[in-house]
């Protein structure tokens, strides 16, 4: 082969190594980008473990925007909350993560993250009272965390769960999603997280939540608050005389939308809609995470502190 050519040959190579990467710099980035709802709906032949829902998390539904206004008188002195881990690891959507950060922070509560491998490892009881779910993917939640009995046992033995839309799904026995049944491993909640309310209230919606008057944590507030909702469940217990304790509504509905009960020595306190997020429309498909434009924080910590001393 003369210079002239393996020059040539050079150029060549540089060229096609050069492709192959960028292809496989694209493939990488597409596999990255978290799958939306008719994702979901176009792979239903896939393990029904990761093909369940999309809880929580993205959407390119139809959303509308809030304009009520905020039913119930600001907190003005913050009684303390106790420790509470945020978990923020594979499944957890951080639109929802960032948004409970800042209202910790506003309400001065102690708070701290953990992930999917401190979630089968951590000593939970060392370091919180409490321990959150928030929005984001139940499948995951249930399929990254690779062992479920060390969240089992932190609160059979007295800790405590709080639990968000895919949170309130992952803590329920049953999550029942468009007609289909799949059992969860938790089973904080004796019965089925059902969704999502399609043709009642859609994903990035705001519906109308009636309150019971005459429970503690609502007192300082009306009849109704209207909350976002992102495809959340609502509860419905195996057994009629099943204990538990039911703050709010949905109103579309009348089913148990934000519920607390008891298990073993500890306790949970699950919510189908979102209070902490607001701000959210379709058309500019941006959230407010700082307690404005349709979020609920006052509602939030009343409900939060009552539990904390239930």
């Amino acid at each position: 082969m003369n210079a002239a050519n393996r020059k040539l040959y050079s150029e060549i190579t540089v060229v096609v190594i050069a492709a192959l990467f960028l292809s496989s710099l694209l493939f990488l980035t597409s596999c990255a980008v978290p799958a939306g709802q008719d994702q979901y709906e176009a792979n239903e032949d896939e393990e029904q473990a990761w093909q369940e829902l999309e809880v929580g998390g993205n959407s390119n539904s139809d959303q509308e925007e809030s304009k009520e206004e905020e039913n119930g008188q600001e907190i003005d002195e913050h009684k303390p909350v106790p420790r509470i881990g945020i978990y923020s690891g594979k499944g957890s959507w951080d639109v929802n993560v960032a948004a409970f950060e800042n209202f910790f922070d506003q309400y001065d509560i102690d708070y701290s993250s953990f992930d999917e491998q401190e979630a089968v490892s951590l000593n939970f009881s060392e370091h919180y009272e409490i321990i959150l779910f928030t929005g984001g993917f139940a499948a995951e939640y249930k399929n990254y965390i690779s062992d479920h009995e060390n969240i089992r046992s932190f609160v059979k033995e007295g800790g405590s769960f709080v639990g968000t839309c895919a949170g309130a799904y992952y803590a329920s026995d049953i999550l029942r999603w468009q007609g289909t049944e799949y059992h969860y491993p938790l089973g904080f909640f004796d019965g089925r997280g059902i969704g999502p309310l399609s043709g009642q209230i859609g994903w990035g919606e705001t519906g109308t939540f009636n309150l019971d008057s005459n429970h503690p944590a609502n007192e300082s507030f009306g009849q109704s608050l209207d909350f976002y909702y992102f495809d959340g469940p609502y509860f419905e217990p195996y057994d009629d005389q099943y204990e538990i304790e039911i703050l709010a509504r949905y109103a579309v509905n009348d089913q148990p939308a934000v519920i607390a009960g008891r298990y073993g020595e500890g306790k949970y306190l699950l919510y189908g809609p979102h209070p902490e997020i607001g701000g959210y429309s379709a058309d500019s498909p941006d959230y407010n995470l700082d307690g404005e434009e349709g979020a609920k924080w006052p509602w939030l910590y009343s409900t939060l502190h009552w539990f904390s001393s239930w």
